[in-house]
């Protein structure tokens, strides 16, 4: 069985500008640095977003993981 992949989203309180905030992972010099982007398009999420499975985002309970197939 294949674990699902999903994204780290971020989660900001109403009102907020942006309907989705997620992590994502960056290339900088040959290394992958992480930071945070924001839209309001699922699509970007789903393209541009770093992708874990659950277990690995259990190491970064400050993030709420989101399945990709379950984004809204």
């Amino acid at each position: 069985m294949t674990e699902k992949l999903g994204v780290l989203l971020v989660d900001v309180p109403e009102p907020k500008r942006f309907y989705y905030m997620y992590v994502m992972d960056i290339e900088i010099g040959g290394k992958t640095v992480y930071t945070t982007d924001e839209s309001d398009d699922r699509e970007d999420v789903i393209d541009d977003a770093y992708k874990c499975i659950q277990e690995e985002a259990k190491k970064y309970p400050q993030f709420r993981w989101v399945a990709l197939e379950e984004l809204e």
